[in-house]
């Protein structure tokens, strides 16, 4: 099933993925990046990414990106397979 939604999130997807890493979080603070369901903080957060994890970006709206990130999830031809999870960070904290 999951599978079957990473194929349904590419539809209409002109451009590749690219590789990039969380970073600049404050080690004082939450520490965290929260990935969210949609582009804002409105948005229900899913999940937490930490400095130095690894995301595929395959997407931009405003100041948030969608990513795809997890231990199992790579690259093929420009976008992500395997075992991957998705969703929404705020592009600042991803370089």
């Amino acid at each position: 099933m999951k599978k079957l939604l990473t194929l349904i999130a590419f539809v209409g997807m002109a451009k590749a993925c690219w590789v990039g890493y969380v970073y600049g979080l404050n080690p004082y603070g939450d520490n965290f990046l929260a990935v969210r369901t949609g582009p804002s903080t409105s948005y229900r957060q899913v999940d937490a990414l930490h400095n130095g994890d690894r995301v595929f970006v395959c997407n931009r709206v405003r100041s948030w990106f969608r990513v795809f990130y997890g231990r199992d999830c790579y690259l093929r031809d420009g976008y992500p397979v395997g075992d991957c999870y998705s969703g929404w960070v705020f592009s600042r904290y991803v370089d």
